[in-house]
């Protein structure tokens, strides 16, 4: 078994597009990770589903990182966060068209793919520079403008609610914004060459102990943004406070 191969990518003129991008999608994201569970109950889908659907979302997490490379690698990295932020899209859309939990089963799973694709396509995308301070650098920013984003998404919980089909709409509109920098923006992408794969026995000769924290992290953070809001919810806080309480858990990771 191999690691998806690294892509080697050249200094791009500006990290605008996917910082940009990156910054809104993260608010996107959050918002929906936390209406996911919120949501089911008007949907009529059994609360216990939460678990099932945010495995469902990392297990397409873990195979779209396994996959995306060569996709990147053919269409090039603007056009491929075009797809695969229309894609999560069009998980958006499925899930308020059909409550029904074994398509919301399998939109999560597109869902954790495209959002692969997305972290790979940012990332190989600002974690490049001619220096070791200049790459600490833009991955100051990468982090700040995820985890800043996920932090006001979870805000807009208490803002626009987790009842019926507006708070869909509201993370659509925001996808779409998140597109708009991609689109418009044709100039600044990294030019990319193929290396050979690593084994999974190379990749954990490099460093046992990020391999382990990357799990742990995995495990914490999949449970987190899961099941903590609806597990806040069940504990009689409204949907405001959970909403405050998620930015405030994330927001402390960050500082962190």
């Amino acid at each position: 078994m191999t690691q998806t191969t690294t892509l080697d990518c050249r200094k791009s003129n500006g990290i605008f597009v996917p910082v940009a991008g990156l910054t809104i999608f993260a608010v996107a994201s959050g918002y929906l990770m936390s209406l996911v569970p919120l949501s089911l109950a008007s949907f009529k889908i059994d609360s216990s589903y939460a678990s099932w659907l945010a495995s469902s979302y990392y297990v397409g997490l873990l195979i779209g990182s396994m996959m995306i490379e060569p996709i990147i690698a053919r269409i090039g990295h603007r056009i491929s966060f075009i797809v695969f932020l229309s894609l999560l899209a069009l998980t958006v859309v499925a899930l308020p068209m059909f409550p029904n939990k074994d398509l919301w089963l399998f939109a999560r799973l597109i869902a954790g793919m495209a959002v692969a694709g997305i972290f790979v396509v940012v990332e190989s995308w600002l974690l490049i520079g001619d220096s070791a301070k200049e790459r600490a650098r833009r991955l100051g920013i990468y982090m700040t403008s995820l985890y800043g984003g996920t932090t006001i998404g979870q805000l807009a919980v208490g803002i626009f609610g987790t009842q019926g089909f507006g708070p869909f709409s509201v993370i659509l509109g925001l996808l779409f914004a998140a597109i708009l920098p991609p689109l418009f923006v044709r100039q600044g992408q990294p030019s990319c060459t193929e290396h050979k794969p690593l084994t999974l026995k190379q990749i954990s000769r490099l460093s046992k102990a990020a391999i382990i924290g990357c799990i742990t992290s995995g495990v914490v953070m999949g449970t987190i943004y899961g099941l903590m809001p609806l597990a806040l919810k069940q504990s009689q806080l409204n949907t405001e406070q959970v909403g405050v309480l998620m930015a405030a858990i994330i927001l402390g990771g960050m500082v962190i």
